[in-house]
């Protein structure tokens, strides 16, 4: 755990957003960019141990990803800023001869002030002319009304589903410090659970996962919507369909796609589309993803830890052997005439049991490798919560084993 300066991290996020500014001028965004590395050292160098380990975690983790996106937008092909384009800037982009006034360095100043606040929040690129498609849930519906009553339906739902949650997480062993005694190893947490009965707290701790970020995701559309600043159809869901985790590749979905492809067909130069590309991507991901997490794991452990250096590459490795193994059994089927495609919405029974094979292992792959990266991080308190009002309803009534 750790203590840092609230005004400093505050003055981080400032400088995280004005690195951004649509100028050319070379300069500017490196001076900003030399305060903001020596704003992050002194943040880091100077933690101690008095806050909240989940605090103090989001806020190393914070500022690791603010440096890898910003090293993304500036370092990809094309110059910045005229390489990033809004699609409604595109719209009478043929307004001018040479669509000079379109490039985002000749915007008027407020245009340019706001241009600036929506490519630094805007990872996932929703709106962009680079934007993901093949790796982004549906857009919305455009209607106004109808998207604010549903996003609230939705946010409501994921906070009692998070209140519920609470229910397993606090006072368990298996996740709660304080039921445990000063000098309980990791070891001792989900590691101490036998494998086939760890399938309910990997799969809690997943489901809370996803919904504190849903919940997250469901106020600030209400918010940006509501006040006429965004539109709905910029809000696409932050995760995709549950029903599709019957593989590793398709739970993790294209994360961190644009990075690992600057390094594989930028940098290293490899043909779009090759299984050389392609898996040097996914390598890539789950690399700095490792790093955006030891940033966190860092700020309130005090000490070089390498968690997450061990879990994601190791999602990576896994994955490659799934495709491999998916890769195997789809040509031996095909040379029987079997063409099997699960997920699709007029699955046949066969096609159905291969889905439920594929949850059983995906589930049973975190089951191994899960407790190896949080337990740690329950030690320190990361995930320590107490009951929230059902939850604490629900306990009074039926206490479980671990109480």
């Amino acid at each position: 755990m750790g203590r840092y300066s609230l005004a400093e991290f505050i003055l981080f996020e400032v400088l995280h957003i004005l690195v951004f500014f649509p100028t050319r001028h070379n300069l500017y965004r490196a001076v900003i960019l030399a305060l903001m590395i020596y704003l992050a050292a002194k943040i880091y160098i100077t933690t101690e141990a008095t806050e909240p380990a989940g605090v103090v975690y989001a806020v190393g983790h914070t500022i690791a990803l603010n440096f890898g996106f910003t090293a993304y937008l500036m370092c990809t092909e094309g110059s910045f800023p005229n390489h990033w384009r809004r699609f409604r800037d595109e719209i009478g982009a043929g307004a001018d001869a040479n669509g000079s006034g379109n490039l985002p360095s000749n915007f008027p100043f407020v245009k340019k002030f706001w241009w600036m606040l929506d490519i630094t929040h805007s990872s996932r690129m929703v709106g962009w002319v680079q934007e993901p498609k093949d790796c982004l849930p549906p857009p919305p519906p455009p209607s106004r009304t109808t998207f604010l009553w549903n996003t609230l339906l939705k946010l409501i739902t994921n906070f009692l589903l998070l209140d519920l949650l609470t229910y397993v997480f606090a006072q368990n062993p298996v996740f709660d410090p304080r039921v445990h005694d000063p000098t309980d190893s990791p070891e001792t947490y989900l590691a101490a659970v036998p494998l086939f009965r760890r399938a309910p707290y990997v799969l809690a701790f997943g489901l809370w996962l996803a919904l504190f970020f849903k919940v997250l995701h469901n106020i600030a559309a209400l918010v940006f919507v509501g006040l006429g600043r965004s539109s709905p159809t910029l809000w696409p869901d932050i995760w995709g369909r549950w029903g599709d985790a019957f593989t590793l590749r398709k739970l993790w979905g294209c994360m961190l796609s644009g990075p690992g492809k600057l390094v594989a067909n930028k940098i290293l130069r490899f043909p779009r589309g090759t299984n050389l590309s392609s898996y040097t991507q996914l390598y890539v991901a789950f690399f700095l993803s490792a790093v955006f997490h030891f940033g966190g794991e860092f700020m309130y452990e005090r000490r070089m830890v390498y968690r997450s250096f061990k879990f994601f590459p190791l999602q990576a490795v896994a994955i490659t052997l799934e495709d491999f193994i998916i890769f195997i059994a789809k040509h031996l089927l095909l040379k029987r005439g079997i063409k099997l495609n699960p997920g699709n919405p007029d699955e046949s029974w066969a096609e159905a049991v291969v889905r439920v094979v594929g949850y059983c292992w995906v589930t049973l792959w975190f089951c191994l490798t899960l407790p190896g990266y949080i337990d740690g991080a329950s030690l320190a308190g990361n995930y320590t919560m107490d009951r929230l009002p059902i939850a604490q309803f629900l306990f009074d009534r039926w206490k479980p084993s671990w109480a």
